[in-house]
This record gives structure tokens, C-alpha cells and sequence, in this order.
């Protein structure tokens, strides 16, 4: 790790996420730039510990990959189809999705990865309050 960076390392990631064991590095790499998208792995994050960052960075990278493995199934089940089940029916096999936004759980309830870093991102979600500095003249 870089000083106040974490390092994606692909190799632990597949050994933490064997499911992802298949994904190249070039592409787990691409999941995990796109990860840093939803949460700053800089100095200046909100999350100052890297080992906590690192964990949920993983779990964001880890979501992304579940929902890119469900739009290339390419079987013709419709694996490709995001967001959350709305309505269902059994007789000739029907079913609803509503698109869901970045900004709320619905986006991240779309796999266990996502819903384990909503929860684990708790804290950090919070209001946070910072009086002003005191200056003495």
C-alpha cells in the first residue's frame, strides 16, 4: 500500500472472493478502478484506516464483478436484467424490475457484496459534525 492508498492486489482478492477466481487481473483491475469511483481511495477519504478501506473497496469490487457476471451470462435467462424484483408471477413466468440508484440500499441490496459493504459503510454514512477551529487572538 501507498501511503495513504490501497493497493489492489488480484491475487488476494480471488483468494477472499472465489467466486471472481475465472476474472483476468486486467479485468478485476478495471472493477476495482470503478470502485474507487463510489469511494475515495485517497488521503482525503472518509475512511482513514486502509485496512478497513481496503475490505470495502473489496466488497464494492466484488459487487460490481457479481453484476457484470450476471449481464455476460449470455445463457438466455435474462441474467442481465439490474435491479430489484418488483413483481412476479408463475404462470408463463413473468417478472418486474425497477431501476435503482447509486445513492440508496436498493443499489447495493443486488448482491451480498454490495449489502455487506451497506452495512459495513455504516459508519461512514453518518452526519458528521466539525466545529469551527477556535482561533485565539
Amino acid at each position: 500500500m501507498t501511503t495513504g492508498v490501497v493497493t489492489f492486489d488480484p491475487a488476494a482478492f480471488r483468494a477472499a472472493f472465489p467466486a471472481f477466481a475465472g476474472q483476468s487481473d486486467d479485468t478485476l483491475n478495471g472493477y476495482f478502478a470503478s470502485a474507487c469511483v463510489f469511494l475515495n481511495n485517497s488521503p482525503a477519504s472518509v475512511v482513514q484506516d486502509l485496512t478497513v478501506r481496503a475490505q470495502l473497496l473489496n466488497y464494492i469490487t466484488a459487487h460490481i464483478a457479481f453484476l457484470m457476471g450476471r449481464a455476460s451470462a449470455g445463457d438466455g435467462s435474462q441474467a442481465a436484467l439490474v435491479g430489484q424484483m418488483t413483481g412476479a408471477t408463475e404462470g408463463t413466468v413473468n417478472a418486474t424490475f425497477a431501476q435503482v440508484q447509486a445513492q440508496n440500499a436498493a443499489f447495493w441490496a443486488q448482491s451480498q457484496y454490495g449489502l455487506l459493504f451497506w452495512q459495513m459503510a455504516l459508519p461512514y454514512r453518518t452526519f458528521r459534525y466539525f466545529a469551527a477551529p477556535h482561533v485565539c487572538s
